[in-house]
């Protein structure tokens, strides 16, 4: 959705979902697209909260196969956490300043 107000609680939603401890539902989450629009949210500097669970999303995601791990690369997240990591910004979450 381009409603910001719609965007956080999505993401937060997919964010429960890719944490379930069990066979969390990576391909389908992959499968509903919306790892490139994860990737965007990592860039929305002004929503710290939404760069947050964006963040986890796909570190969630990530973290499952070397595929997954892959549809994460491919989809350009490396270069925004790199940039992410090296911001002297202290409004960036603290999850990549660690």
């Amino acid at each position: 959705s381009d409603d910001p107000n719609m965007q956080l609680p999505a993401v937060t939603q997919f964010r429960k979902l890719l944490s379930i401890e069990r066979s969390p539902p990576i391909e389908e989450v992959i499968a509903a697209g919306v790892v490139p629009r994860f990737v965007q949210f990592l860039q929305c500097g002004d929503n710290p909260m939404l760069q947050f669970e964006s963040a986890w999303a796909l570190t969630n995601i990530a973290s499952g196969t070397s595929e997954h791990t892959r549809v994460v690369i491919a989809n350009g997240a490396v270069p925004i956490f790199v940039q992410l990591l090296m911001s002297p910004n202290d409004d960036v979450p603290i999850f990549v300043q660690l």
